[in-house]
């Protein structure tokens, strides 16, 4: 079996040496099904260009604090990344927002929560940082929209290429509602390792020990979303909602709502947020 680094080692190589069916076979073995999380600053292009020079510079300042979140206080689910470094390789930057590699949707879940959490602090002027809630003067309050894909995906030169990029960034660009939409593969990935999207409303660390896809991970290692007993979520909704067609094939896509209580240091002295990843507006994608 080929691996990510052999692929890589392609350019190395003399094409010719390499007969047919090796290619192919090369290529089909170093797709990797992943989870491709893509966060969008919704009408960044509307934004005067005084402000826009602005909007990198704040999604890198919450993408930071994000990562040393899920680092720090997701131990259970991103232990295997050692440090910001590690993290940031597994992300494609568009400017105003990108798409963050995962293993599995549940992670991806988890990534986006806390980065909600930064954003509805930017907007309510409750940042630690004097600096950005200066920001927030300036640009105002920003919204996001989130696409959520399962499928595979493959690296070469350290850059991410396939139909689970590909998809994700087609269903981010037919939302006009700021929501959180996922396709089909993403849907079936939680139906079959724990019992369904709706099911984080209730599932805790120890019912995840209980799965196939999470008994080997650590019961010692922390989870704040998702406690020894109890879970912060307060609320998850699926719905399909319509289909697209990415190329030739054709997309089920879903509308994803997930609230949870999260707390964080505000400079109001209330440090709890009810914190919503997407909408509960079901209207169709175009």
């Amino acid at each position: 079996m080929h691996t990510m680094r052999e692929i890589n080692s392609l350019r190395k190589l003399k094409i010719g040496n390499i007969d047919l069916k090796e290619l192919e076979n090369l290529a089909r073995t170093a797709q990797k099904e992943k989870a491709v999380l893509g966060i969008d600053i919704y009408r960044y292009s509307e934004y005067p260009v005084e402000k826009q020079a602005y909007i990198p510079i704040l999604f890198d300042f919450i993408y930071i604090l994000c990562v040393q979140d899920c680092l720090e206080k997701e131990e259970f689910f991103f232990k295997k990344y050692k440090n910001f470094n590690s993290f940031k390789k597994q992300f494609i930057s568009t400017g105003d927002g990108g798409f963050q590699i995962f293993d599995n949707p549940l992670e991806a879940i988890v990534f986006s929560m806390y980065f909600q959490t930064y954003i509805k602090k930017f907007n309510s002027g409750t940042m630690i940082s004097t600096a950005i809630d200066n920001l927030n003067r300036v640009i105002g309050a920003v919204e996001l929209r989130y696409a959520l894909t399962y499928d595979n995906i493959h690296q070469y030169n350290s850059n991410f290429y396939g139909v689970g990029i590909i998809n994700n960034a087609r269903i981010l660009a037919k939302d006009r509602l700021n929501r959180c939409l996922a396709d089909n593969n993403t849907c079936q990935w939680f139906e079959k390792n724990v019992n369904g999207f709706e099911n984080l409303l209730v599932i805790h660390k120890l019912d995840l020990l209980k799965t196939n896809y999470f008994k080997k991970y650590e019961s010692s290692l922390k989870s704040d979303l998702f406690d020894t007993t109890k879970t912060m979520v307060k609320s998850a909704l699926a719905l399909k909602i319509g289909d697209i067609k990415s190329k030739n094939t054709d997309l089920s896509i879903y509308n994803l709502y997930i609230q949870a209580i999260m707390n964080r240091r505000s400079r109001k002295n209330y440090d709890d947020f009810v914190v919503s990843v997407g909408n509960l507006n079901t209207k169709g994608i175009e």
